[in-house]
């Protein structure tokens, strides 16, 4: 099998705790050039899997991603991606703020062939090199045929209640309190 039949489960977060490049499930930021002309020699495309947009990148050496204007991701924890390959034995994620040299790469896993992949990169993977409050672009590169879906960065979801529960109203006297 070359190319997924399914498209990958649908994100469930809030659309107030994402800020979405591509996805059918989120608003995307308005004015993505997701082919910029960097000289790359991958073939860009977007596919349908069953009324779902997936991007398909075939014959993947590098491909870029530019936003209009640069995004402040500063406020939040990790960058989502999904995606699929059946052939690909390299692929990295590239960050890229504005100034010489600010981009840093993560090695994503594709030894999972044949299935949708779903990672969180935490963006303190980048933050040494890439700044947060100014990111311009984002690459990927390595080889083979890959499809993307839901790249999106993400907030941290309260895992604790924001507010304590409300007092007792039992008298102190018929209550044992441990």
């Amino acid at each position: 099998v070359s190319s997924p039949t399914d498209a990958p489960a649908a994100p469930s977060l809030d659309a107030a705790d994402v800020m979405s490049i591509f996805s059918d499930s989120y608003t995307d930021v308005a004015g993505t050039d997701f082919n910029p002309n960097w000289g790359q020699s991958t073939q860009v495309s977007t596919e349908d899997l069953g009324g779902n947009s997936v991007m398909k990148y075939a014959g993947l050496n590098y491909q870029g991603t530019a936003f209009s204007s640069p995004l402040n991701v500063s406020g939040y924890t990790s960058i989502h991606l999904d995606y699929w390959t059946s052939d690909s034995t390299a692929l990295n994620f590239f960050l890229i703020s504005s100034g010489e040299g600010k981009e840093k790469a993560k090695a994503l896993d594709v030894s999972n062939l044949g299935q949708w992949n779903s990672v969180d990169i935490p963006l303190t993977d980048f933050s040494d090199v890439v700044d947060l409050a100014d990111v311009i672009q984002f690459k990927v590169d390595g080889n083979g045929t890959i499809f993307f879906d839901n790249i999106y960065f993400k907030k941290a979801v309260a895992t604790t209640p924001a507010t304590g529960p409300t007092a007792p109203s039992a008298a102190s006297e018929d209550v044992i309190s441990i």
